[in-house]
C-alpha cells in the first residue's frame, strides 16, 4: 500500500497543467487528470484519518476539493469540503469552519437549502462552543432557521432561532429586545402545537425577562404578560407567571433586593440556568449602579 505522501506526490503531478501539442494529442484531458488527482488526494486523506493525523487529512481533502472544482464537479467538491470539515473539527476548528462555510456556499448555489441549513446549524455550534465567536454563531443559526422555514421544517427552524435568541442575551451582545421578539414569536407559533406547547411557559418567561433587561422596560414586560395570559390562560397558575409578575412589580418600584428575593424563591422550585441568571443580573444592574452579583444572593 502506498503511503499518503506517495499518493499526494502522484496527485500533484497529475494536477499540473499539461501544455503543448503532444500532450493534447496523446495525453488524457486535463479534466480527467484533475479527477484522477482528486481521487488520489481523497485516498491519501483517508489514510491520514486512519493514522489519526486529522489536520493532514483535512488539508488533503481540501486539495481534493480544489481538483474536483477544477474538474467541473462542484457537488463532489462541496461534499469533499464537508469531509475536510469533519477531519479538522477536533484539532483545528477554525479551518473546519472555513471549509464548511465554503461547502455551504456551494450547496446554496446549487439550491440545496435543506442541506445548507443543517450544515449552517453545525457551523453555529462550532462558532458558539469551539471558537466562541458569538456574532458568527448567531448569523449561522439565523441563516439555518430561515432556510429550514423555506423548506417547511418549522420545528428545526424554531430550534435554530431559539439558539440565536439565547445568544442575543450573551454579555457581548445584549440585544434583549431582539431576543424577546424571537421568544414571543415562537411562543405564538407553538400555541396549537401539542408537542411544543409544554415549552410555552419557558418562552413566556424568557420574553418577559428580556423586556425587563431592555432598560427595565416594565411597561412592555407587563403588556407581554397580559398578552400571554390571553393566549394561554393556564399560564396564570404557573411558577413562571408568579415569578414574572413579581419581577415586573419590583422593577417598577426600583427594588433591587426584591429582584434577588424573587429570584431566590423561584430558584428553590425551578432551578435558574446560567442564561437566566445573567439576564437577572442585567435587570438588577439597571436598578442600582453597583449591584452585588445575583449568584452571591443565592448563598
Amino acid at each position: 500500500m502506498s503511503s499518503p505522501e506517495e499518493l499526494i506526490a502522484e496527485a500533484s503531478r497529475k494536477a499540473k497543467k499539461s501544455s503543448g501539442l503532444l500532450s493534447s494529442l496523446f495525453g488524457s484531458s486535463q479534466q480527467t487528470k484533475y479527477e484522477e488527482a482528486a481521487d488520489l488526494y481523497v485516498e491519501a486523506a483517508n489514510l491520514y484519518k486512519l493514522q489519526r493525523r486529522s489536520a493532514e487529512a483535512g488539508h488533503t481533502f481540501e486539495k481534493a476539493a480544489d481538483c474536483q472544482k477544477q474538474a467541473n464537479s462542484p457537488d463532489e467538491a462541496a461534499n469533499t469540503l464537508v469531509e475536510a470539515y469533519k477531519a479538522y473539527k477536533t484539532e483545528v476548528p477554525i479551518e473546519a469552519a472555513q471549509c464548511l462555510e465554503r461547502a455551504v456556499e456551494m450547496f446554496v448555489k446549487r439550491g440545496q437549502f435543506r442541506r445548507s441549513a443543517t450544515f449552517k446549524s453545525d457551523l453555529g455550534e462550532l462558532y458558539e462552543n469551539e471558537l466562541h465567536d458569538v456574532k458568527k454563531a448567531i448569523q449561522s443559526y439565523d441563516d439555518a432557521s430561515e432556510w429550514y422555514k423555506g423548506d417547511s421544517a418549522n420545528a428545526l427552524a424554531n430550534k435554530c432561532a431559539l439558539k440565536a435568541a439565547d445568544l442575543y442575551c450573551d454579555d457581548s451582545i445584549k440585544n434583549f429586545s431582539k431576543a424577546a421578539q424571537v421568544y414571543e414569536s415562537i411562543a405564538k407559533e407553538s400555541l396549537n402545537n401539542n408537542l411544543a406547547k409544554w415549552s410555552l411557559k419557558e418562552y413566556f418567561l424568557k420574553a418577559i425577562l428580556c423586556r425587563l433587561a431592555d432598560s427595565n422596560d416594565y411597561a412592555s414586560a407587563n403588556a407581554c404578560l397580559n398578552r400571554f395570559l390571553q393566549w394561554d390562560p393556564s399560564f396564570e397558575t404557573t411558577r413562571e407567571c408568579e415569578f414574572a409578575t413579581k419581577l415586573i412589580e419590583v422593577v417598577k418600584n426600583g427594588d433591587a433586593d426584591g429582584i434577588a428575593n424573587a429570584s431566590k424563591i423561584y430558584d428553590k422550585f425551578s432551578r435558574l440556568d446560567g442564561m437566566k441568571v445573567r439576564i437577572l443580573n442585567q435587570i438588577k444592574s439597571n436598578v442600582v449602579e453597583a449591584p452585588d452579583q445575583l449568584e452571591e444572593d443565592f448563598t
